[in-house]
């Protein structure tokens, strides 16, 4: 690998952001060498001139265009394109304070069993709020020393939040590709059962809140995306800890429960409440199944 960082753009549809997100991107601090990844996942607005426009006296740049395929596809083509020791994961409506990428990647460098940095995330309601000086010197730190716990437990970042080393998200394979959108919670359970996180106690991503069409704001996708790559994770897995797997059953319950209570007027006497009990027992086998089952929770 080539020292320094490679930014990872994946775009779709983005075009009334991504003047902010590229400025942000271009003014980022610090003295490592950079190269710019983008990957159009087949807009069909403006998004692609916009970004071949603004980036045409940049160095180091590589534009990939494809039909539409996801953001996890789109996130992996940029993956293995990257060159650099580093990958700084970039929404493409997101913002950044111009020491964000500097900051993740001092804290990473300083601990080298560690394959992911992640900070903190800002809403925002419009860019006139957004600090873009916005810094802490020397900011806390904390190794997470078993991070598929809590990556089990709940999505952890967004893309932005986090720079991560190349090598280790080329070799885990990248996004779960089976999980067309949500495609940094694929990848961070990939990257927590490879070794440590690292929990940077600084701001790095500045996200629009409720931002039209954003994939987040339907929470029902959103949680049924995380319970669903958490099936997958565990089927591929099955080595795993007995324990993890029955985290991952407990958790995956609760949410369907209170999902199917809350918006579908589930009662005690349903088969949902039935299987959130099921799972505060030990489950002998098929941790995957039961998971399975889970992700019809949240079924139109």
């Amino acid at each position: 690998m080539k020292p320094g960082v490679s930014f990872v753009v994946p775009v779709y549809n983005k075009a009334p952001w991504l003047a902010g997100v590229l400025d942000a991107i271009r003014n980022q601090a610090g003295d490592f060498e950079r190269d710019y990844v983008f990957v159009d996942d087949g807009s069909d607005d403006n998004s692609l001139d916009i970004v071949r426009s603004a980036t045409s006296d940049w160095d180091n740049v590589v534009i990939h265009t494809q039909v539409n395929h996801g953001s996890g596809h789109a996130t992996n083509r940029g993956v293995e394109r990257a060159e650099r020791e580093f990958i700084k994961f970039v929404d493409a409506d997101d913002l950044m304070p111009r020491r964000a990428t500097e900051t993740l990647l001092t804290a990473l460098r300083s601990a080298e069993d560690c394959g992911l940095a992640w900070g903190r995330l800002v809403n925002f309601e419009t860019p006139e709020e957004v600090d873009f000086e916005a810094h802490i010197p020397d900011p806390d730190t904390r190794r997470i020393a078993r991070p598929l716990e809590l990556a089990l437990r709940n999505s952890m970042f967004n893309p932005t939040q986090i720079l991560v080393r190349t090598a280790w998200a080329q070799e885990a394979g990248g996004c779960d590709e089976r999980i067309v959108h949500s495609q940094e919670y694929g990848l961070s359970l990939r990257l927590a059962r490879r070794g440590p996180f690292l929990e940077v106690d600084a701001p790095i991503a500045f996200q629009l809140h409720h931002a039209p069409g954003g994939l987040s704001a339907d929470c029902r996708r959103q949680i049924q995306r995380v319970t669903k790559a958490c099936a997958l994770f565990v089927r591929d897995h099955p080595d795993l800890d007995v324990d993890l797997k029955q985290l991952a059953c407990r958790r995956a319950a609760g949410r369907a429960w209170n999902f199917q209570r809350r918006h579908r007027g589930a009662g005690f006497g349903s088969a949902w409440y039935r299987h959130y009990l099921r799972s505060k027992l030990p489950i002998g086998s098929g941790h995957a199944e039961f998971l399975d089952a889970c992700v019809a929770a949240f079924d139109d």
